[in-house]
């Protein structure tokens, strides 16, 4: 089996690195898109995400790397969003009044109604689809979508119960940091992999 290559977003998120780093343990190829052309040829695509959604937007389309990252996810790419990368899959978030998020998955992304914020530390991911695992995860977010979204597939309770973990097709989006995970964030990625292999 060939290994993937899997694009990561390069859009000025802090743990990109870190992501970049679990993939290769999980079996991958990662490397950084800047550009639309360094889309090209990839088997599988990142968006990470500790940062502000308007500078994810903002950088995202200063790159025009907006259509091309849409075109991608339509063809059937598997694609993964994290953290804010996740939140970037929605239609708006109340962190960016005003901006457009990819619209991939359906809603909107809202401050969370808790009185400690942001969210940091390690909490439950419950799962709602049979397919997908439940564990402790790593969170560090004040915002999140409310649980009643269509593409829910987990939800984890902080204040309020929230969406931790949503699919649409081949994307799937999850709120917390698998590559701060340990064993179940590590464990995503390798299914992760194993899916853009077959790409290959």
């Amino acid at each position: 089996m060939e290994v993937p290559r899997i694009a990561v977003l390069a859009l000025g998120a802090s743990n990109t690195a870190n992501i970049c780093t679990g993939l290769v343990r999980a079996g991958g190829a990662p490397f950084a898109v800047r550009t639309p052309a360094e889309l090209e040829g990839a088997d599988a695509l990142v968006i990470p995400g500790v940062a502000n959604v308007a500078f994810l937007i903002d950088a995202l389309d200063a790159a025009a790397l907006r259509e091309p990252v849409l075109r991608a996810i339509a063809s059937g790419m598997p694609a993964l969003g994290i953290c804010a990368g996740f939140q970037l899959c929605f239609e708006g978030s109340d962190e960016a009044p005003g901006a457009r998020g990819l619209g991939v998955l359906e809603g909107r992304v809202e401050t969370l109604r808790a009185r400690k914020l942001p969210h940091v530390g390690w909490n439950r991911v419950e799962p709602l689809a049979p397919d997908f695992a439940g564990g402790w995860a790593y969170f560090a977010h004040s915002f999140a979508v409310a649980r009643g979204a269509r593409e829910a597939v987990a939800l984890t309770d902080h204040g309020e119960r929230f969406v931790s973990a949503g699919r649409r097709e081949n994307l799937l989006g999850v709120q917390f940091h698998p590559e701060r995970s340990g064993a179940y964030g590590a464990a995503l990625l390798e299914d992760f992999v194993r899916g853009a292999a077959v790409r290959c």
